[in-house]
């Protein structure tokens, strides 16, 4: 019995020790946190000060003057709205502080969020070596968000590799990453050719085919066209219907026989897409096989199918009147849902 009090004595005694511990913790982040938010306050301040009287040694005192990380996170931050001149005498201050070592150190050493992080801010303040360590980070990093943020900082710095051998560095399980689209969009007009090559390989995975496509749509303009136009009916789905929907943004003048066949497509995914171009070009001449798909079994082509017939103007929303006067369907159901939400915008 005195063993089952003593035990109880002491468990009661070890509880008030942690609560103690966890109100004394708290009390320390709390403060350390007023104490960061005063310090980016102030480097904040000294900044705004400089962009008016380009003090550069008063601005580099008020970067020393804070911890490295508050001086590189809030530094970086306010870097990103400056242009011209005062962004170029900012980032030379920042050098003379030593910021891009401090930020190199943390893409060595940091976590994962520190060392994505990293990764931007090496191209955004571009310092000599910054490739060097960025190309460190694509070959060696673990982490494969990583080694894309780092293909990401190398593209922007005009520094990327051959994009074959950047995919291999990030790697096969790396290559499903919606990152992997920033990337392709941010390649320069001379390295189009890269993206076209990755998009016409059959062997290579159709999320990586997908995206040069659609980078090369929103870019490449009608000078990709016909290099669309030839992909429309890939063998694998996902590259359809990123084809299908970069015709709907660079048109084609065999776009409607393309589109009207894709229509007829077994998968659901390349339908829709030939829908949604239909739409977007103003082909009225497929409202036939449009009000087909009004029936499909899928929602979403469905949905695409009726969008493209109200993007038709008139003639397509009395279209869509006739089939929501019809008996009910899916056809009639559809129709009268998108009638519901108003006119094409």
């Amino acid at each position: 019995m005195w063993y089952i009090w003593d035990l109880s004595i002491l468990l009661s005694a070890l509880s008030l020790v942690i609560m103690l511990f966890l109100i004394a913790r708290r009390v320390l982040r709390e403060r350390r946190g007023k104490a960061e938010a005063d310090q980016r306050r102030q480097l904040l301040t000294a900044l705004i000060a400089f962009t008016e009287s380009r003090d550069r040694e008063a601005l580099k005192a008020a970067v020393l003057a804070v911890p490295a990380g508050v001086a590189i996170n809030a530094g970086f931050e306010f870097i990103s709205l400056l242009r011209g001149e005062e962004r170029d005498d900012v980032l030379v201050a920042f050098k003379e502080c030593g910021l891009p070592t401090l930020v190199g150190r943390r893409l060595e050493r940091g976590n994962v969020a520190e060392r994505i992080h990293a990764t931007e801010m090496l191209a955004a303040l571009g310092p000599e070596d910054a490739s060097a360590s960025l190309l460190s980070a694509l070959d060696q990093d673990r982490s494969r968000e990583v080694r894309i943020a780092a293909a990401i900082a190398l593209c922007d710095l005009g520094s990327l590799p051959l994009l074959g051998i950047a995919l291999e560095k990030i790697g096969v399980a790396g290559q499903r990453s919606r990152r992997l689209i920033d990337l392709f969009r941010r390649f320069p007009r001379s390295r189009f050719n890269e993206l076209a090559v990755h998009a016409s390989r059959a062997d290579a995975v159709p999320f990586i085919r997908a995206a040069a496509i659609d980078a090369l749509a929103r870019a490449g303009g009608f000078g990709f066209a016909d290099f669309f136009a030839g992909l429309a009916s890939d063998a694998s789905p996902e590259v359809a219907a990123a084809a299908l929907r970069a015709l709907g943004l660079t048109g084609h003048a065999k776009a409607p026989a393309i589109l009207a066949s894709a229509m007829a497509n077994g998968d659901w995914d390349v339908r829709a897409a030939a829908a949604d171009s239909a739409g977007r070009l103003g082909l009225s001449e497929l409202a036939p096989p449009l009000s087909i798909l009004m029936n499909d079994e899928v929602w979403t082509v469905r949905y695409a199918a009726a969008n493209a017939l109200r993007s038709f103007g008139q003639s397509g929303e009395r279209l869509l009147r006739e089939i929501a006067a019809s008996e009910v369907s899916r056809s009639q159901r559809t129709a009268d849902l998108i009638l519901a939400e108003g006119p094409a915008l």
